[in-house]
């Protein structure tokens, strides 16, 4: 299956005030502030991925560091782009969302901060495994797509 032409998918929200431009700050020279929410997706559905870099555009001072749609890409991509959060689906090309956490650890990855699954399998059995796994955030992507934006909006404002 081809690369979905979202990948690497580095996008930035448009955060900077005008006090940050007068004063030199924000991106100039490549410098980002230190607060910016950094955050990786792992889908294998190209409409969901476009869905969710369109929902952190949307979310000031956040930036896409990084698109995987499989468990391996994931891995590799994960290993340079420390992101602060991490939103993925459960089903995925490779493996589970399951595999790609413990496998972060095996390889000595630095797991981000916050973890939100986003799925169309919201059994009880994938939630209580998601939990078990340290996830902070379970959501089934037909009825709770918008409480990813709020999250990230919440995690952006602290």
């Amino acid at each position: 299956m081809p690369k979905s032409p979202l990948t690497p998918c580095v996008t930035s929200s448009s955060s900077k005030s005008s006090d940050e431009t007068a004063a030199g700050g924000g991106d100039a020279g490549g410098v980002r502030p230190s607060a910016e929410l950094t955050i990786y997706i792992v889908e294998d559905s190209p409409r969901v991925m476009e869905r969710l870099i369109e929902t952190v555009q949307e979310v000031p001072n956040s930036r896409v560091v990084g698109c995987a749609g499989a468990v391996g890409e994931a891995l590799q991509g994960m290993r340079s782009a420390r992101p602060k959060v991490l939103i993925l689906d459960v089903q995925l090309r490779g493996g589970s969302c399951f595999r790609l956490l413990k496998q972060l650890n095996a390889a000595g990855i630095e797991r981000p901060e916050t973890v939100i699954i986003v799925t169309n399998y919201p059994s009880d059995e994938y939630r209580r495994a998601s939990y078990d796994c340290g996830v902070e955030h379970f959501f089934d992507k037909g009825s709770e797509f918008d409480k990813v934006r709020q999250v990230l909006m919440d995690l952006s404002a602290a």
